[in-house]
């Protein structure tokens, strides 16, 4: 099937089920006892998509392959339109912990480990271990995603500062000072949000997730999953007039948007996601970067993201008219435009 606003078929990607096993480097701001002191652990969910059309020839170097990484309360169901605009290029999209299939993060001991930023950013260097992927390779991250990706790219980097959120040498097993040809960042979370004219929005979902935390479990479940959530993040972040693509994300958010393990895994993923952002990272991303904003998002303002572009040296911008923050929904094919023009660059 080819949806009119991806320009290419479906995909149907093959699930595999990696181990991962790793060490966080640190827990945000947490004492070293904590998790940031453990092995974390997870089964997580990879969906593979082989390349189903052939790229052009270069003996000079193998096939760039991607890896997606969604944002916060999807799984890699998010992701398929932009893995269906991409039809030349080997994908892999992993659910994140807590999230889709993927259950969540243990410690070593077996009990549940805290999901923070750190923990998210070491569990996708995992990641690329347990799939082979290097140096020539390209990490793309969606809304939270961007910051996750972001930050395992500072903490991959020995070169990073020693302030940052996230430690300066390479996470283990890394032998490469650049673990990705290339970072794709869409939708980039480059604003505080509890500041200047996101405030009012972000208070509110900040109040929403504060008050799910303090209930019950099972009445946090009813609130958290209430069909009336999921209107309000319709209403409020879908820009797509055509009923077609209006219909899809709705079904999306129905059907994904509760896709979570437990209530307190989400509420530690919504801490994650809502108290950083690319910016913090943007000094120790000495690799190409990609910025790929919707001219409307609803999350970080015009100016955040040109602060944020000033920031990185190797960066390019391209910026989504008549979208948002879902541009993975609302405009695949042209998100798929961007990144496809931006590997070609870095032949």
């Amino acid at each position: 099937m080819i949806r009119t606003w991806t320009e290419h078929p479906a995909r149907s990607g093959i699930r595999r089920d990696v181990a991962l096993d790793f060490a966080c480097p640190q827990s945000d701001g947490q004492a070293p006892e904590d998790d940031g002191a453990a092995r974390l652990s997870t089964a997580a969910a990879v969906w593979h998509y082989p390349a189903q059309v052939s790229a052009p020839v270069n003996s000079a170097r193998p096939a760039r392959r991607l890896l997606l990484i969604h944002g916060f309360r999807g799984d890699h169901h998010g992701m398929a339109l932009i893995v269906d605009a991409l039809p030349e290029f080997e994908i892999f999209v992993p659910d994140l912990p807590g999230f889709g299939a993927t259950p969540p993060l243990r410690r070593g001991a077996g009990d549940l480990a805290e999901h923070t930023l750190g923990a998210y950013a070491a569990c996708v260097e995992a990641l690329a271990q347990a799939l082979d992927l290097g140096p020539s390779d390209v990490l793309v991250g969606h809304s939270f995603g961007s910051i996750i990706v972001a930050a395992h790219a500072a903490q991959t980097n020995p070169a990073a500062h020693a302030a940052q959120t996230l430690p300066a040498d390479p996470a283990p097993g890394s032998s490469q000072s650049r673990r990705w040809a290339g970072l794709v960042l869409f939708a980039p979370i480059s604003n505080d949000i509890f500041t200047g004219s996101l405030l009012p929005g972000a208070a509110a979902v900040d109040l929403y997730y504060r008050a799910s935390g303090r209930l019950p479990a099972p009445w946090a479940q009813v609130l958290l999953r209430s069909s009336a959530a999921q209107a309000v993040t319709n209403a409020s972040m879908i820009l797509a007039r055509a009923p077609e693509q209006v219909a899809y994300i709705k079904d999306q958010h129905r059907r994904y948007f509760s896709g979570y393990s437990d209530p307190g895994t989400l509420l530690q993923a919504y801490r994650a996601s809502s108290r950083h952002t690319v910016t913090e990272f943007a000094p120790s991303l000495d690799l190409p970067v990609l910025l790929v904003p919707g001219a409307q998002d609803q999350l970080s303002t015009p100016a955040g993201q040109r602060r944020l572009r000033r920031m990185l040296p190797q960066a390019s911008s391209e910026v989504l008219r008549g979208t948002g923050h879902l541009l993975h929904y609302e405009k695949p094919a042209q998100a798929g435009r961007a990144l496809r023009r931006f590997v070609a660059g870095l032949d």
